[in-house]
């Protein structure tokens, strides 16, 4: 993804064999040149680090968000995650272990192109999630191709909740998301 790396790790066990999960680790800051170009743009350290705990506390609120549907066979089921202090004090990487699927992109380079039939199923399933999401009053507000992702099964689930917020009934909207995939109406 943009601003994190994702790693199949493996965990071998006596009793149960290999054991394969995603690890996404995300780095805040995303490189030590950030602490400096704020400074240099006149923040205060005081400012830079409420910056860099709000974008903490953004992650941290979706992995929250994902352990509401962990066991929902249509969203990328979480399964754990720890918060890694810098060793310097400035910053953190933060892992969090998911399920182990296929990007839809690479999904589809590698089988070629879906039949009538499986992008029918593919529809119904992100149709799934999303229902799944409406029941508990959030909005994904990314849905694209990189956001979906297919099991060894074939069954497509929704990921990447890290723009998705909790309806509040209010007015306000805010253009987020990936404009290529936007809802004309929220682009508008």
């Amino acid at each position: 993804g943009g601003f994190s790396t994702v790693y199949k790790i493996r965990k071998a066990d006596d009793e149960t064999g290999m054991f394969c999960s995603a690890l996404k680790v995300v780095t805040i800051p995303q490189n030590p040149d950030e602490y400096q170009t704020l400074r240099e743009d006149g923040y205060t350290e005081e400012d830079i680090t409420t910056i860099f705990k709000d974008q903490l506390n953004t992650i941290v609120s979706e992995f929250k968000m994902m352990a509401q549907f962990r066991g929902m066979t249509n969203i990328v089921s979480y399964e754990d995650h720890m918060i890694v202090p810098h060793d310097d004090g400035q910053g953190w990487d933060v892992l969090i272990r998911m399920e182990l699927l296929k990007a839809l992109p690479m999904f589809i380079n590698e089988k070629g192109v879906l039949s009538e039939e499986e992008t029918i199923r593919m529809g119904k399933d992100i149709c799934k999630a999303l229902e799944i999401c409406a029941s508990k009053n959030i909005i994904h507000r990314d849905i694209k191709p990189q956001n979906i992702f297919v099991n060894e099964y074939g069954d497509y689930k929704l990921g990447d909740f890290g723009v998705a917020r909790i309806m509040d009934h209010t007015t306000h909207a805010t253009k987020i998301g990936t404009y290529g995939y936007i809802a004309p109406e929220v682009y508008n």
